[in-house]
C-alpha cells in the first residue's frame, strides 16, 4: 500500500509519524532523568499534547487516504472512459477486452507466438511484425487500417465477418461488440500508447497494406485457371519450413461441408511454393506445416495473374490431434486418428506430385478410421495430416505408394 502513496503523501506520514515517535520517546528516556516526577503537575498539559500529536497524526493519514482516493478515482475515470468525444484510451481498456473475449486464454496457451497477458501483451504488439501474415505489423500506431490486431478482430470485413488475412477472431465466436472494436480504432488512432501514457516499440517506416476489393470479386468456380501464387512458409521463429502444405480451397453450397480443398504445393528448402494453374476469382488458401497451427488466407486472382502471399506458422502447443496407421492401397487412401474436437473438412491426404488434395471421410466425423477412394491411382509420395476445430494440425505422415 506504501508504495502506492504519492510522494508529498509519504513525506507527509513519514514527518508526523518521527514527530510523534521523537515525542514518546524523549518522554519516557530522556526528560524523566532530569525530572524525577515528571510529568507531576504538568501532567494536563502533557496529555493535550499526545493528543494534539495523536490528532495530527490521524488527520495525516485522513488527508493521505482522502488524496490517494481522488487520485485513483481520477485515473480509474480515466481508463473507463468510452473512446468516443475524442477522450484518450488508456491501454487498460484496450487490455480489458483481452480478458474480456478470452484472448488472453489462447494467447499463449494455445497459440504461442502472440501473448496477451497483462504485462506482456503491449510489447508484443506495436510496431512488431505479424507472423501469420508478414507483409503486415500487429499494431501501426496511427493507423488501424494496416494494424493486423484490428483486421483480425473484425475492422475489414470483405466477405461477411471474414477478415482477408483470414479466420475472424476470436475464433467460433460471434464478432466483437462494434463499440469495442470502435475502442481498439481510437486506441491504435490516438498512437497506441501503453500503460504509461508514451508510444513504445519499434517504430514502422513501411508498413504493409491488407488486400482490398475482395468483397467484389466472383468466387472461383474452377479449381484451375491460368494463374500462379507463389510466396513462402515460415515458421514461429521466422525460419523456411521445408514440405509446408498450401492449398486452395472452393467455397460454396456446392462444396462438401461448404468448402473443399482441390489444389496443393509444397514448400522446398527455402520454404517456397508456387502453385501453378491457380484459378480466376476469389478462393482461400490455407498453408500447413507438422504440429503447427494452420494459417488460412482470402485471395482474388486475375486470370493469367500473379501473386504472392506469404505465411508465418505457429507451432502448436495442444497436442490434439494424432494420426497413424496412414495407407495407399491403388486408390484407396485411409488413416487413424485419435484427438478431439475433428474438424471433417481438414483430414487430408495431399500428393504434391500431381498437385492435387483429397479429404478423407468417417462417418460420424470422430476419432476412428478415416479413408476415401480417389478416381484414379497417382504416383507418390501422399502426406496424411489432420486438423481439429482450433486449427492444431497433426504431425504429418508420408508414405509411397
Amino acid at each position: 500500500m506504501l508504495l502506492a502513496i504519492t510522494a508529498t503523501g509519504k513525506v507527509v506520514l513519514l514527518l508526523t509519524a518521527a514527530t510523534f515517535i521523537g515525542f514518546a520517546l524523549v518522554s519516557a528516556i530522556v526528560v524523566p532523568r532530569w525530572r524525577p516526577g515528571f510529568p507531576g503537575d504538568k501532567l494536563p498539559l502533557f496529555v493535550m499534547a499526545c493528543a494534539l500529536l495523536f490528532g495530527a497524526q490521524i488527520a495525516a493519514v485522513a488527508w493521505v487516504t482522502g488524496t490517494q482516493e481522488v487520485k485513483e478515482k481520477a485515473a480509474a475515470a480515466t481508463e473507463v472512459q468510452t473512446a468516443g468525444g475524442g477522450k484518450q484510451v488508456a491501454y487498460a481498456q484496450v487490455q480489458s477486452l483481452f480478458s474480456k473475449y478470452g484472448c488472453t486464454s489462447c494467447h499463449p496457451f494455445v497459440n504461442p507466438s502472440l501473448n496477451l497477458q497483462p504485462g506482456k501483451s503491449y510489447a508484443s504488439l506495436v510496431g512488431i511484425q505479424a507472423l501469420e501474415d508478414p507483409r503486415l505489423y500487429r499494431v501501426v500506431a496511427g493507423d488501424p487500417g494496416r494494424s493486423f490486431l484490428f483486421l483480425k478482430v473484425g475492422g475489414d470485413p470483405p466477405l461477411a465477418d471474414i477478415p482477408a488475412i483470414g479466420g475472424r477472431m476470436p475464433p467460433a465466436a460471434p464478432p466483437i461488440a462494434s463499440s469495442d472494436l470502435a475502442l481498439i480504432r481510437t486506441w491504435i488512432e490516438q498512437g497506441a500508447k501503453g500503460p504509461d501514457g508514451k508510444t513504445g516499440g519499434p517504430r514502422v517506416t513501411t508498413p504493409g497494406s491488407p488486400p482490398t476489393g475482395l468483397g467484389a470479386a466472383k468466387k472461383a468456380v474452377s479449381p484451375r485457371g491460368t494463374g500462379t501464387i507463389t510466396g513462402t512458409v515460415v515458421d514461429q521463429e521466422r525460419r523456411p519450413i521445408v514440405g509446408a502444405l498450401v492449398t486452395i480451397l472452393l467455397k460454396g453450397p456446392t462444396q462438401q461441408g461448404g468448402e473443399e480443398h482441390y489444389r496443393v504445393a509444397q514448400t522446398d528448402r527455402s520454404g517456397r511454393f508456387t502453385l501453378d494453374h491457380s484459378p480466376a476469382g476469389r478462393f482461400l488458401l490455407k498453408a500447413y506445416a507438422p504440429n503447427s497451427i494452420y494459417v488460412s488466407r482470402i485471395v482474388a486472382l486475375s486470370a493469367g495473374a500473379t501473386q504472392t502471399i506469404d505465411f508465418g506458422i505457429p507451432h502448436r502447443v495442444i497436442n490434439n490431434p494424432n494420426i497413424s496407421a496412414a495407407r495407399v492401397d491403388g486408390t484407396r487412401l485411409s488413416m487413424t486418428v485419435r484427438g478431439s474436437s475433428l474438424d471433417g473438412n481438414y483430414t487430408l491426404a495431399a500428393n504434391p506430385s500431381s498437385g492435387l488434395v483429397f479429404e478423407l471421410r468417417n462417418p460420424i466425423g470422430g476419432p476412428g478410421h478415416w479413408a476415401r477412394t480417389v478416381p484414379r491411382r497417382l504416383a507418390g509420395p501422399w502426406v496424411f495430416l489432420a486438423v481439429d476445430h482450433q486449427c492444431n494440425t497433426s504431425a504429418f505422415l508420408t508414405v509411397a505408394s
